[in-house]
């Protein structure tokens, strides 16, 4: 049986969901435009005009709680208007978790709108909700964006949060751009990529993103040694703990140091280190690893508090 794709679009009540699925309908108008099912889970400042949903072919059914979304109900409608796609319009407060979906459906998209006039005092005072949040998201869309400066400072968190979705900026009138085209805080073109130590975040995810900036380049920073029984001898984790959203989630980010150039290194000690950085074939992950060869490694006093809080809150 063929299911009906779903596309969820989510996000905190006024944060330009209504609008985003309005003009998406309205770019579908034509001869050939599918026949949608809408379902509405929040009510917003923007309404849905009938006369339009005629045109656009869509049918609209409300749900005011999480109570009322009863996957038969999802299946009968299903099955009485035969539509070729769902949108779901999703309270941005309601657990996705809880809900039940019938076998006639796949969600095939989740795309997350955020409210960048707010998206500090709440990302900081409800991480573990965006976390859940941005975790699920193919797409995240930032609106009622003044300028790139509000959220540039959460760049790296929100890439460890989820590093495979896509992260936009959206005008007033939809128009969709990266949301982060800020240069990198450090010189990728110098002869020895110095890198700082709040920058660590950043300089990480940018190694997964953009490979050939980094393949055969010489790095310099000072960072963690992590070590481990599972470990190679001689070898080492060189990395970070970073709190993702309170301080009871915290997790390790790092890269293999591939010698460990006989220094007799102690767990969690910090020290300087310059290393030449490979890409190599990774058995265990089934892909290419960035892999460290030191050349130098200096000892150094860590700072007070090394825990890596990548918004600064």
């Amino acid at each position: 049986m063929k299911k009906v794709p779903v596309f969820f679009i989510s996000g905190f009540l006024d944060s330009g969901k209504t609008s985003f699925i309005i003009d998406t309908l309205k770019s579908d108008l034509g001869d050939n435009m599918q026949k949608t099912l809408l379902l509405v889970c929040e009510e917003g400042e923007v309404e849905y005009d009938p006369k339009f949903l005629e045109e656009a072919n869509t049918t609209i059914k409300y749900f005011n709680s999480i109570e009322e979304f009863d996957y038969k109900l999802i299946d009968k409608l299903v099955k009485e208007e035969k539509p070729d796609r769902i949108v779901m319009e999703m309270n941005g407060m309601w657990n996705l978790e809880e809900l039940q979906f019938p076998r006639s459906i796949e969600i095939v998209q989740v795309v997350e709108f955020i409210d960048a006039q707010t998206f500090g005092v709440y990302f900081n005072n409800m991480r573990q909700k965006f976390v859940d949040i941005i975790k699920r998201a193919h797409l995240v869309c930032f609106t009622k964006l003044s300028s790139q400066d509000q959220i540039e400072p959460y760049r790296a968190a929100l890439k460890l949060i989820n590093n495979r979705c896509q992260y936009l900026c959206m005008d007033k009138n939809m128009t969709a751009s990266d949301a982060f085209e800020e240069p990198l805080p450090y010189d990728i073109e110098a002869p020895v990529i110095k890198i700082e130590r709040d920058d660590f975040g950043t300089f990480y995810i940018d190694t997964f993103d953009n490979k050939n900036r980094y393949d055969g380049k010489t790095v310099e920073y000072d960072i963690q040694v992590i070590l481990s029984d599972k470990l190679p001898p001689n070898t080492f984790i060189a990395g970070r703990f970073i709190m993702n959203c309170c301080a009871n989630d915290m997790q390790l980010y790092g890269f293999l140091v591939k010698d460990n150039l006989g220094k007799d290194l102690v767990d969690r000690q910090w020290i300087h280190l310059k290393a030449k950085v490979a890409y190599e074939w990774s058995d265990e992950y089934n892909e290419e690893e960035l892999m460290l060869y030191p050349i130098s490694i200096e000892t150094i006093q860590g700072p007070k508090d090394d825990i890596l809080n990548l918004t600064g809150n």
